[in-house]
């Protein structure tokens, strides 16, 4: 019996040091992670920047759009649309305010040059040349290339040119977080995102030239055809330029005012002027879109054309404009 006794009492023992050895463990290792974790350098949002707008300006319309109900941050959110930890990194900020400027449409390959050229003249950003640009964010040259002027499934929400501004500011906050390698590298066959791209650029009726990556009709003989009249040679380049993304041609209300039935209509602008929109309208809302901003649109969000076209393509633009009665 007090062998029993014995053997019980080596056997307590033995399991109380066996669960104390797990516990030191345990707290040893407890240390080091938060050891770790203290010494890993994290951005301060309120001295990352860009344009002005900082990080925490820009983590606060991140949250007030609800943009995690579809896209995750460091893996957490919902898992509908790409994580957006790193896309700074991967696309820079020309091709990010070309897009949130109208997510409605993936920004072409002239649009994100326009853009380029604004913050290249504010300063906001490195490469002075497109090339260059998509050299240093292979994200961008690849979504420019497969996806330019084709629709989104994101929703034109309509930010404002500051919050424009303070999103890329909290996305390149966030690109410089330490991830310790997560998000994991999604593997799929097909994700939902590329079929649904896929399906759109389908139903669009564009096609993508293999030699310049613009998009051009069906039925267009190329921007530079022999016998392509100014209305088709404005469009060709409404759409190269992206412009549906924001203006539509049936009258709906988009980012920008309807194409439709817009010349020789009466425009009533922000102050309580009321002007035709006549060709002079056009051509300056083409070369300076913030000179005379339409009631009930956002300021600052379409980009000055001006030293990007010439004074032919612009008059092609406004015969189609004339030609949508």
């Amino acid at each position: 019996m007090s062998s029993f006794i014995e053997k019980e009492k080596k056997a307590r023992r033995a399991a109380i040091w066996i669960i104390g050895g797990m516990i030191g463990i345990w707290i040893v290792l407890s240390i080091f992670s938060f050891t770790d974790s203290a010494a890993r350098k994290r951005p301060d949002t309120t001295q990352v920047t860009f344009a002005g707008q900082t990080a925490l300006r820009g983590k606060q319309v991140f949250q007030a759009y609800n943009c995690m109900d579809c896209h995750t941050m460091v893996g957490n959110g919902a898992y509908f649309a790409p994580d957006l930890t790193k896309i700074y990194d991967h696309t820079g900020p020309a091709w990010l305010k070309a897009y949130l400027s109208s997510p409605g449409t993936y920004p072409t390959r002239a649009i994100v040059n326009v853009n380029l050229q604004e913050l290249i003249q504010s300063g906001a950003v490195g490469p002075t040349t497109l090339d260059d640009y998509l050299a240093k964010y292979p994200g961008a040259k690849s979504r420019v290339e497969e996806r330019g002027g084709v629709q989104a499934l994101m929703p034109n929400l309509g930010f404002s040119a500051d919050d424009i501004k303070a999103l890329i500011a909290f996305l390149k906050y966030s690109s410089k977080l330490n991830t310790g390698g997560w998000p994991p590298k999604v593997i799929a066959s097909q994700s939902v995102i590329q079929r649904e791209a896929e399906k759109l650029e389908s139903e669009s009726g564009l096609i993508k030239s293999r030699v310049t990556g613009e998009l051009k009709s069906p039925n267009s003989s190329g921007a530079g055809g022999a016998g392509s009249s100014p209305i088709a040679l404005g469009k060709e380049q409404t759409i190269n330029l992206g412009c549906a993304a924001c203006h539509s041609v049936d009258g709906s209300k988009l980012v920008g005012p309807s194409f439709k039935g817009l010349f020789g209509s009466q425009v009533s602008l922000d102050g309580g002027r009321t002007v035709t929109a006549d060709t002079a309208y056009i051509r300056k809302s083409i070369l300076e879109p913030n000179a005379d901003i339409v009631k009930g649109f956002p300021k600052s969000v379409m980009p000055a054309f001006g030293g990007t076209l010439t004074d032919e393509q612009i008059s092609d633009i406004i015969q189609y404009i004339k030609s949508l009665k």
